[in-house]
């Protein structure tokens, strides 16, 4: 308990001050200081979506052998399960990545340490067209659902026929809870979302030049 309270008096401190002294305002410090935390955990984050983006190419080129197990084994999903498995093992595809489900969970304490510090903050204070970043505004939820589709949608290998529902489910959710949190969330989520995309976007980049160059091998 004493290190949360150390990493939340870390983080409230952190934007106290380029709230204050730098004078940034409330606002921009709430930017800044999400930006500074995705920087600080870029390391573990990129390793994670490197992994993950890896993992994603692997699954959609065993598409076609996939699919023709699951047309074989309609009627036995025991054995469609079985032979899936076979498949993975022999192509090198795990089933769950344990390193990053590991790393994932280890970004947790950064994102609900700065849930819990900015779910206080902001009370009378204005930033932009928001009167008060302690209370909802409703374009800056709609901003924050706009950038969730945004950050979902700079991932080339969703599958097409999966593509409009995962962008718009975690879309419509973002927009509902950002409705019901203060504003100063609201801009967090923003923030977030944006480096995502651009992550995201730089990540497959990187990725498609290696494959393309031969460097990495799918």
């Amino acid at each position: 308990m004493n290190l949360w309270t150390f990493w939340l008096d870390t983080i409230r401190g952190l934007v106290d001050a380029l709230s204050s002294e730098v004078g940034l305002g409330l606002g921009l410090a709430i930017i800044v200081t999400t930006l500074l935390l995705r920087v600080l955990l870029l390391p573990i984050s990129w390793s994670v979506a490197y992994r993950g983006c890896i993992h994603q190419k692997k699954v959609m080129k065993l598409q076609p052998e996939l699919q023709q197990l699951k047309d074989r084994y309609a009627t036995k999903p025991d054995v469609y399960m079985q032979k899936m498995t076979e498949l993975y093992r022999k192509h090198g595809v795990s089933l769950i990545d344990r390193k990053s489900l590991f790393a994932g969970v280890a970004q947790m304490p950064l994102f609900l340490g700065m849930l819990q510090v900015l779910r206080s903050v902001g009370d009378g204070v204005r930033f932009l067209w928001v009167p008060n970043l302690f209370k909802p505004d409703t374009l800056f939820a709609l901003i924050a659902g706009v950038t969730t589709a945004l950050m979902i949608a700079a991932n080339p290998d969703i599958p097409e026929q999966m593509r409009l529902f995962q962008i718009m489910v975690p879309t419509v959710i973002a927009i509902i809870v950002a409705l019901k949190c203060c504003s100063a969330l609201s801009l967090y989520w923003i923030a977030s979302n944006c480096f995502s995309a651009v992550q995201t976007m730089a990540l497959h980049f990187i990725v498609a030049r290696r494959i393309r160059v031969g460097t990495l091998k799918i």
